[in-house]
């Protein structure tokens, strides 16, 4: 009789079947991380990118803004009393011939900084209306919150201009710290704004900063542009 020859039986046992299994479990877990990581920085770096894209737009803005600043005649309290007296609804004529003589002034007519009831700053500015040739407009930018909003009045050819309505508030950034507004008076320096001490020459140039928290981080990074006045 012919025996029969039996081979050895050849693949794996439990044990390393477990262990493979364990490794690639390992490795599906570190790839995993890897990608997470690496997602969420991307995701990270596009919210910092946004939110600077933002704030920029917001500063070339108000760059525009004061480019197109109405070159008047009236002194900077002539206009402040004018507009008082559009907003109180009072005679401007006789609210203008009131006025004392102004000052030397730091900052253009048509530009004016002050605290208004709580926010941090109040800019105004009497500008040029773009799409009403001849025509001038009054501009505000104000930070309430950690909001910086900004609003622009119905267009006139005359004063007293009229005031932003509620409607015409847009929010142009968001997650505002602080701001600051800062003019540069030839041999004095740096001044901050809104002050109240007279002025020796006009201001050359203004400073405009924003400390804005970054997205994801909570940091807070500070921009800053500056303006030259001509």
């Amino acid at each position: 009789m012919m025996r029969t020859m039996r081979l050895p039986q050849t693949g794996f046992t439990l044990v390393e079947v477990m262990i493979a299994i364990a490794l690639m479990a390992v490795l599906s877990v570190m790839a995993w991380r890897g990608l997470d990581s690496v997602t969420r920085a991307n995701s990270m770096l596009e919210e910092r990118t946004e939110g600077i894209a933002l704030l920029l737009r917001a500063l070339d803005q108000l760059d525009r803004d004061l480019a197109l600043r109405a070159t008047t005649e009236l002194s900077s309290r002539e206009v402040d009393a004018l507009q008082a007296a559009a907003d109180a609804g009072t005679n401007a004529a006789d609210t203008k011939a009131a006025t004392p003589p102004p000052a030397a002034e730091l900052l253009p007519p048509a530009v004016q900084v002050r605290r208004q009831n709580g926010p941090p700053f109040f800019m105004e500015i009497i500008r040029a209306a773009p799409a009403a040739p001849g025509h001038w407009q009054r501009v505000q930018w104000w930070q309430r919150g950690n909001v910086l909003y900004r609003a622009a009045g119905a267009a006139s050819a005359s004063y007293p201009l009229p005031a932003p309505d509620d409607g015409a508030r847009v929010a142009v950034l968001n997650d505002v710290a602080a701001s600051r507004v800062r003019a540069w008076e030839p041999g004095q320096g740096w001044r901050s704004l809104p002050t109240v001490a007279s002025a020796r020459a006009n201001a050359t140039g203004l400073e405009l900063a924003f400390d804005v928290r970054a997205a994801g981080s909570g940091g807070i990074q500070t921009f800053r542009r500056v303006i030259p006045l001509d």
